[in-house]
């Protein structure tokens, strides 16, 4: 398996055509799958520079395709491992992230999808328009993507791995302030917890039923990840702000999990290895911090 992720680095709307057009082309006479994820504009380049050959490529829209990070990983890695099956020998993606709002989760994802789709056989291009992107964002693609096109293609020789830049990016904790509404420790099972958050969140009308399941799945899978490798001292805090619930686990356990926690898919068939992946998956916000002994996964479910 091969996959390569590289950044594309243009300043004219020809470049974008002629580039992410031959590159597109090449993959379509070779018999690969290609998928493109770009905003209206750049569909419509990318269509216009492939005439025909735009009815074999599958479109889709950035902004519902870019949402959360974790859950665009996990859809690349469907199309790719379903171009596989269907006997597809590559895959060709265009991926260009709508940066709107906080960059930072954007550069994480970009930095983490070297390892989380490492086993999967494609190539992921990301295009960067330094038109209109701060230079500093440009800057941090050349380090987040192993390979570059600037003109021609070329390694970055400012490139880092997925370890060394998340540990010196970290996910920021979702802010609350005051008193958590519940607090408790967590024994070695979780189901008197379950039983108690259901109650609680009920009461308290914190979110709608269908997301007060997933808000116990969230917390029973995070606690459940920390008796089985985390310390002795263990609690549960939870707060009720005006637009999230809000819920962190804490233990004494080091070290904690590294910095790809919760980014690396579990492979098909793999049986355990999926509890932070599945808590990206279903909330808003998951960061994990590590300091003074203490291991804290702090995660948010928006009330809206």
């Amino acid at each position: 398996m091969v996959f390569t992720h590289s950044a594309f680095l243009y300043d004219a709307d020809s470049a974008y055509a002629t580039t992410l057009g031959d590159f597109v082309r090449d993959g379509l006479e070779r018999g690969e799958v290609v998928a493109v994820a770009a905003g209206p504009r750049g569909i419509a380049l990318l269509r216009d520079a492939l005439a025909d050959h735009a009815g074999s490529v599958r479109f889709l829209p950035a902004e519902e395709w870019y949402v959360r990070p974790v859950r665009t990983i996990a859809g690349w890695a469907r199309i790719l491992r379903a171009a596989a099956a269907g006997g597809s020998p590559f895959v060709r993606l265009i991926g260009q992230i709508p940066y709107a709002g906080p960059y930072d989760p954007w550069l994480r994802f970009e930095s983490a999808l070297n390892r989380s789709l490492a086993e999967l056989n494609g190539h992921l291009l990301c295009p960067y328009d330094r038109r209109v992107l701060p230079t500093a964002l440009v800057t941090a693609a050349i380090r987040t993507h192993p390979r570059v096109h600037d003109g021609d293609w070329h390694d970055s020789a400012t490139y880092e791995s997925p370890e060394v830049f998340l540990a010196g990016l970290p996910e920021p904790f979702w802010p609350v302030a005051g008193e958590p509404v519940l607090a408790a420790p967590i024994d070695d099972a979780v189901a008197g917890l379950r039983a108690r958050i259901r109650e609680a969140a009920a009461a308290g009308e914190w979110l709608p039923p269908d997301r007060v399941q997933t808000l116990v799945l969230a917390i029973s899978e995070i606690a459940t990840n920390g008796i089985r490798h985390g310390g002795s001292h263990r609690e549960l805090r939870i707060w009720v702000t005006a637009d999230a619930v809000v819920g962190e686990v804490s233990d004494d356990g080091t070290p904690g999990p590294g910095p790809l926690a919760g980014y690396l898919p579990p492979r098909p068939g793999e049986v355990g290895g999926m509890g932070l992946w599945l808590v990206q998956q279903l909330c808003d916000s998951l960061a994990i911090h590590q300091g003074d002994g203490v291991t804290r996964a702090r995660f948010a479910l928006l009330r809206g």
